[in-house]
């Protein structure tokens, strides 16, 4: 399967049209931030539905907004969205036609009504809309925003790719590497997990000190601060995998199903919190540029040779196989067992 991003301007939107279009993006960010502050004031709950909305935006779009607030609030908690956020239409409420004389329309709700505006069909992006138009493509949401005289929509298609379309991407995350990544294209990556190793040290010894004093209020603020900072590293390293990714051809990630590993076994250290969050960060991130990713079975994939599936052993970073007596960096050699391994579909 094939996943991309399409972008594109729209041509010579008319002046009514535009001014809709700025409307629509002030309600919609109103109406994202209006279910935030209201479920973290406690005013409803999180089953808020568009009776509660009183704005002019197409219920189709309230509904959007809804999800995308109740997505972020899941995530980051309390938000403060922009005044540059876009709108959005679900995948069932718009549509990307060609009318007679052959110019590419893209239709969908806003607040007078449907509006079909003529798109800027270039080059790298016209294969795909050709795609969607003759049908039998999926389709994501489509977002709409300016950016200066300019407005834009955004969305992403997906289809059957045809035998070496994609690129697999094994992604191990650890102590010692917080990320390494393998591609079956030869390249790879690696990022240290040093910060992170002395984050929780640092934070783990202050928790210990301040419970032995008794002192739980300060012991549970400097829990906060490690979660703040955890944050912080794992948004920057997921942001790098991506952007690391996104240099082949249709890259596809392969991560490891932490929901298997059990507390006792070697793995136990990824069972925390931080491991999965990197992961869901990864997921939504790579979600956002329209990257796939797949989970694995986890079972020895840092105790198995990647070239012969022999058993192997761990020498700090280095990894040696007693059966091929092939050698390679521990984190890279697990990162390719995962990138072979045969995967399911996984969203954040």
């Amino acid at each position: 399967m094939v996943t991309t991003t399409v972008t594109t301007t729209f041509h010579n939107p008319s002046r009514d049209r535009r001014r809709e279009w700025q409307r629509a993006t002030q309600l919609y960010r109103d109406t994202k931030q209006f279910c935030i502050d209201g479920w973290e004031t406690g005013e409803f709950g999180m089953s808020v539905t568009t009776a509660s909305i009183d704005n002019a935006l197409y219920s189709a779009i309230q509904n959007q907004a809804i999800r995308e607030a109740k997505s972020d609030y899941k995530k980051d908690g309390i938000v403060a969205y922009h005044a540059s956020q876009p709108f959005a239409v679900n995948n069932q409420n718009w549509e990307i036609d060609r009318t007679d004389n052959g110019t590419l329309v893209v239709g969908f709700p806003c607040i007078s009504g449907w509006w079909y505006t003529p798109i800027d069909v270039y080059d790298d992006i016209a294969d795909d809309v050709a795609r969607l138009v003759d049908g039998g493509v999926d389709r994501s949401r489509l977002q709409v925003y300016r950016r200066g005289d300019d407005w834009y929509c955004t969305f992403t298609v997906e289809y059957d790719a045809e035998m070496g379309d994609e690129t697999v991407i094994g992604v191990d995350i650890g102590h010692n590497q917080l990320l390494a990544a393998d591609a079956e294209t030869g390249k790879s990556m690696l990022m240290s997990g040093r910060e992170a190793k002395y984050v929780r040290r640092k934070y783990r010894s202050l928790r210990e000190s301040l419970q032995q004093a008794g002192a739980l209020r300060a012991r549970n603020h400097v829990g906060n601060k490690e979660e703040r900072r955890i944050r912080d590293l794992n948004h920057t390293a997921s942001r790098r995998l991506i952007d690391w990714a996104t240099q082949f051809e249709n890259p596809v990630l392969k991560i490891e199903d932490l929901e298997g590993i059990r507390q006792g076994s070697d793995w136990r250290g990824v069972h925390s919190w931080h491991f999965h969050q990197l992961q869901e960060f990864v997921t939504y991130k790579a979600e956002q540029v329209g990257i796939r990713v797949e989970k694995v079975d986890p079972f020895e994939t840092s105790q198995r040779c990647s070239t012969c599936g022999g058993e192997g052993t761990r020498d700090g970073d280095y990894f040696s196989c007693s059966e091929c007596d092939r050698g390679r960096h521990a984190d890279l050699n697990a990162a390719e067992n995962i990138r072979q391994r045969e995967g399911e579909p996984y969203t954040a």
